[in-house]
């Protein structure tokens, strides 16, 4: 299992003074974070040439081709057929407080095959 230490940035937003909020602006555009739960959780980059992508990536490009693009629909499609609540997004949104800016370091797993595989054997996550 590898994992992957990102730096990013934080803050709190009004309303939920005690949860912090991960915006994840450093991203580049081949690179997503897949919030399991609303937390940050595993980390999927796509190579810079496409053509050279193998395995999950490869299969991901694939469904998305079939599917118009949207990789949002497919990452929570992929985690409900893991009876997972997957999103390329987290629904914790808000205003953000004033001064609650801090550097926040976050452990991703990489997804890779061997994670889906991982998942499916787990006992609480078999379908």
């Amino acid at each position: 299992m590898e994992k992957l230490i990102i730096e990013t940035e934080s803050y709190l937003s009004s309303g939920k003074e005690n949860e912090r909020f991960f915006p994840f602006l450093e991203l580049e555009f081949n690179e997503i974070v897949i919030y399991e739960n609303d937390i940050p959780k595993y980390y999927l980059s796509f190579s810079d040439d496409l053509k050279t992508a193998n395995g999950i990536e490869n299969w991901i490009m694939a469904d998305l081709e079939k599917n118009g693009h949207n990789l949002r629909k497919l990452i929570i499609e992929l985690g409900n057929s893991l009876n997972l609540k997957w999103d390329i997004f987290s629904s914790k949104t808000g205003m953000e407080l004033e001064n609650s800016y801090q550097t926040e370091k976050i452990e991703l797993e990489i997804l890779t095959d061997k994670t889906i595989e991982k998942i499916k054997t787990t006992p609480q996550h078999r379908v």
